[in-house]
């Protein structure tokens, strides 16, 4: 793995100015819009549309599907399929309920084409990462849980992105496609929510990704994050996994940042010269002897920050400052999930 698990420390630099969330005015819709590349916050629409909710039943038999093994990196129940047309592709996505499905043997034709063919289809999909050296396809059919896990997260941080007045320095760019830097033809990947500067270029990768894992592992979420940093040659700058785990009625929260390598005469690239950095790790765990309130869910090392000039690619002006998810906040967020 090019990542490294350090010993967690919260880090806060010079520029740090907390928020307090009690005065972040609540808002119950926002123009976000998962696969809009623009939409912008404080503009009505709903945050959290119908989905149908996950389950673990077996994927139905399929005459151009066959399913070769299982894939334990993401997660029980996760099966490997081997590719063969794109109906019978469309034909199992219209009739499983998997959450998460991982296809071998997809070219990049086929990749772009069924990319192509995904507005025809009426059921809510993610196109989580195509991997086109070994020709992995993994898509995600989201559940309820899985979306409230990303998006009341990403809502925590925006609220206050409107509260400090940068509503228009920010987009959100939701679970947009994105393409390996440098090569047209290479690995795509979709975050759960992701957002960037509005002062960057349209086709900027983001500097924040948020990933959410109900069926997947927390191994698997780690594979995603390294995908994100090393596609992107670091232009993604934070990268939030969220790891639902039922059976220990917690969840995983890890924060993942670019640090520099140690310098050597042959490090020429930024891929070279950066490692990903486990910065925090947050777990919140539910008393099940409790009522389901936010104080029945108990959350260890403290408050998420994320620095402000690592999402905005400058220094806080005047009454900015990094943005903190305080304990209370995530009690909240895991008490909907």
């Amino acid at each position: 793995m090019a990542y490294e698990l350090v010993p967690i420390e919260q880090q806060q630099t010079p520029w740090t100015k907390k928020v307090d969330n009690s005065k972040v005015p609540s808002r119950q819709s926002s123009n976000f819009q998962p696969n809009s590349s623009r939409a912008r916050t404080g503009q009505g629409e709903k945050w959290l549309a119908s989905v149908s909710a996950s389950t673990s039943t077996s994927v139905p038999a399929s005459p151009a599907l066959t399913n070769s093994s299982t894939a334990p990196s993401l997660g029980a129940g996760t099966t490997t399929i081997r590719f063969v047309t794109t109906k019978a592709f469309w034909d199992l996505v219209n009739s499983t309920n998997q959450e998460i499905l991982t296809f071998q043997g997809v070219s990049p034709q086929k990749y772009i084409r069924l990319c192509e063919e995904r507005g025809r289809n009426g059921r809510a999909i993610r196109f989580r990462r195509y991997k086109a050296q070994e020709g992995i396809f993994i898509i995600l059919l989201p559940g309820t849980p899985h979306e409230v896990l990303h998006l009341r997260l990403y809502h925590e941080y925006t609220k206050q992105v409107l509260f400090t007045g940068l509503e228009y320095d920010w987009v959100h760019t939701g679970s947009t496609r994105f393409r390996q830097q440098g090569h047209p033809n290479g690995d795509g990947g979709e975050g759960d929510s992701t957002g960037t500067p509005a002062s960057q270029s349209v086709n900027r990768w983001p500097t924040l990704v948020i990933e959410a894992g109900d069926s997947q592992s927390l191994e698997a979420l780690r594979e995603g994050m390294e995908w994100w940093f090393e596609a992107s040659n670091y232009q993604v700058k934070i990268v939030l996994l969220a790891k639902l785990d039922r059976p220990r009625r917690r969840i995983l929260l890890e924060k993942w940042v670019a640090r520099p390598r140690l310098q050597t005469r042959s490090a020429t690239t930024l891929g070279a010269t950066f490692m990903q950095v486990r910065a925090q790790a947050i777990t919140i765990t539910w008393d099940p002897s409790l009522a389901n309130t936010p104080a029945s869910h108990a959350v260890t090392r403290g408050d998420l920050w994320l620095e402000f000039g690592q999402l905005f690619l400058r220094p806080p002006g005047p009454n900015e400052g990094d943005f903190v998810i305080t304990a209370l906040s995530m009690q909240m967020w895991s008490s909907e999930v």
